[in-house]
């Protein structure tokens, strides 16, 4: 162990620390599998605290096995029990942790948006919306998700982030601008880009071949205003990848449904399919409840036709005494677009 995790008492402060947390409480949190795994790496369950979340159980596992001495073993039991996480872990408790990435003040995010629009709507129950999909629309999400990727910028020796990233041609990869970008420093690009093809679990819960690809950072281009940016590869992407197209779908309209293939928190890829509905709409936004955590920036928002009508990039606070924490935003993929053909980019 090093860093974060030889501090005591542990520090959760520390975002890397939160991202351990987090990731642990997203693979582990089947009170069987937390029984087996506490009992071996030795701790003593009555010493841990077994209510509320996963988060909130793990932060109690977190701080017992520091009391004891036993994160080694207790990290030693996570990756035989969950062997894809441990790629992720590695990354966390290195010198150089790959985080979220920074987005600086927050008022910025809205450029144009307006902030939160439409509530007091939130709790209607939706009965007039047919949420029943014909059965090929699993196996087109299946080939949209060949596009989709794990993406790590690099800033230094001690600064990386991580987000979601989506091939839309050949060797050009779209992901937020604050992805690419050091936003909390300034808004250096990155110095190093690297994506990750196929980091997914399979039927069986077995990480699947990662194929690692390099990018070539002095090929950053993007809008702050817009939060988005491409970079190009430096070797071609798997053989079995898609290019994802842009063009072709409806505008977005309040109560539709959409859906994101994402790496949250970094980890394997992953899709949000409950309690989708979209919230509201503008000309360079769109707000909807769609699952996302961090390390979701980057990722296309799909349709109910697997067509692209946004780039997720934030989430936006709720009015006090909503009673709603907040939602999730993406840009209108149309202003992505506007800002492509401005640079002269072309996109599938």
């Amino acid at each position: 162990m090093t860093g974060v995790l030889e501090e005591y008492p542990l520090d959760f402060s520390r975002p890397e620390l939160r991202a351990i947390r987090d990731v642990l409480a997203r693979v582990l949190y089947q009170p069987r599998d937390l029984e087996d795994l506490i009992l071996a790496a030795g701790l003593n369950p009555g010493h841990i605290d077994f209510s509320g979340s996963a988060v909130l159980q793990w932060r109690s596992i977190l701080v017992e096995a520091r009391a004891a001495e036993r994160l080694s073993g207790l990290l030693s039991a996570v990756r035989e029990m969950r062997p894809p996480v441990g790629p992720r872990l590695d990354e966390l408790i290195s010198p150089r942790p790959v985080l979220e990435p920074g987005t600086g003040p927050t008022d910025h995010l809205s450029v144009n948006g307006g902030g939160w629009r439409g509530f007091g709507r939130e709790r209607v129950i939706m009965a007039g919306n047919d949420t029943l999909l014909g059965i090929a629309f699993l196996g087109t999400g299946v080939d949209r998700s060949r596009s989709i990727c794990r993406v790590t910028a690099t800033w230094g020796p001690a600064r990386a982030a991580h987000g979601t990233a989506a091939l839309i041609g050949p060797d050009l990869l779209l992901t937020n601008h604050h992805v690419l970008h050091d936003w909390d420093r300034g808004g250096t690009a990155a110095v190093a880009v690297e994506a990750w093809f196929d980091y997914e679990l399979d039927e069986g819960g077995r990480g699947r071949q990662l194929s690692v690809v390099p990018c070539a950072p002095e090929t950053i281009t993007g809008e702050r205003d817009h939060d988005w940016a491409v970079v190009r590869t430096a070797k071609a992407p798997p053989r079995d990848s898609a290019v994802l197209r842009l063009r072709g779908a409806a505008p977005p309209r309040p109560d539709d449904y959409v859906f994101i293939i994402q790496h949250p928190d970094g980890g394997p890829k992953m899709i949000g399919l409950s309690h989708n509905l979209v919230r509201h709409v503008d000309q360079d936004v769109l707000q909807y409840w769609t699952d996302t955590k961090a390390g979701s920036s980057g990722a296309p928002v799909f349709d109910s036709r697997w067509e692209v009508v946004g780039l997720h990039h934030c989430y936006v606070d709720a009015p006090d005494g909503d009673g709603v924490a907040y939602r999730n935003q993406g840009r209108r993929i149309e202003r992505v677009l506007e800002g492509l053909e401005r640079h002269g980019l072309e996109a599938a």
